[in-house]
């Protein structure tokens, strides 16, 4: 009977992985709002009634990439979670992976952060949805972990009202893992949740973060975690790299 359910469960995961890069593909050409079933299905081996008791709808498609996307950003940090560092440098490498998911898989991105909109969690059952809170948990304590080792060094200070967790949603919802490495990013107060607008401002530009070094060159730092984790990486996002598509703060790392 075990073998059987195993059986099931690939040919399952067979399906779902047919139906996500047929889905990657028409995001491609036309965007997210111009996915729908009907080209999905047609463009599928899966029959129409298979494919619906798999998908019965376009939230849950996008939210199936999101896990995707999520899954893929996993991997990258747990390329380097043995990494021997400081906080603020372990901050830049969830920064690298963030850059890297995001150059390398821009649709499997967007479809993150689309799943995990309340509107979006609302079309979808209750198992997915926890399959998706559970991925973007891991990367939150993975955030966690960084800012209470900051406090641990005697590094970070955050206001008493709020906990390390808290912090590392703030990161989180802010979408970039490294907010508090550097003077250089910006807090956007759009899309977010109302926790992180009530602390946001305050919070991440009164850490208390003190430099580590006044000879430390977070840049020199940042290129050195991609050339030490992201080899491979590095060579499929140069293939991807244009004037129009820069790598924000890591260029001159790509140049």
């Amino acid at each position: 009977m075990s073998e059987k359910r195993s059986r099931s469960r690939q040919v399952e995961e067979e399906r779902l992985r047919e139906i996500t890069l047929i889905a990657e593909d028409i995001i491609a050409k036309k965007g997210i709002g111009g996915l729908t079933l009907q080209e999905a299905i047609a463009k599928s081996s899966i029959s129409r009634g298979t494919f619906y008791k798999l998908i019965p709808s376009k939230e849950t498609l996008i939210t199936y990439l999101g896990i995707k996307g999520v899954n893929y950003w996993l991997e990258l940090v747990r390329k380097s979670i043995k990494y021997d560092a400081l906080s603020r440098e372990r901050l830049l490498v969830l920064y690298a992976t963030h850059v890297l998911f995001n150059k390398l898989k821009p649709i499997n991105y967007q479809c993150l952060f689309i799943a995990n909109s309340e509107s979006n969690k609302m079309l979808v059952n209750n198992e997915l949805n926890d399959i998706l809170d559970v991925r973007i948990n891991d990367l939150i304590n993975y955030i966690d972990s960084c800012i209470r080792l900051g406090i641990t060094e005697n590094n970070l200070s955050i206001a008493p009202n709020i906990d390390s967790l808290d912090m590392a949603f703030f990161i989180w919802a802010n979408r970039y893992g490294a907010t508090v490495t550097a003077s250089n990013y910006k807090i956007n107060n759009t899309d977010l949740t109302h926790k992180y607008k009530l602390f946001s401002d305050y919070n991440l530009d009164n850490m208390g973060w003190k430099p580590l070094s006044t000879e430390l060159n977070y840049e020199r730092v940042l290129i050195d975690i991609f050339k030490t984790f992201y080899t491979k990486e590095i060579k499929q996002a140069k293939k991807l790299h244009t004037p129009t598509s820069p790598f924000s703060i890591t260029e001159q790392a790509f140049g």
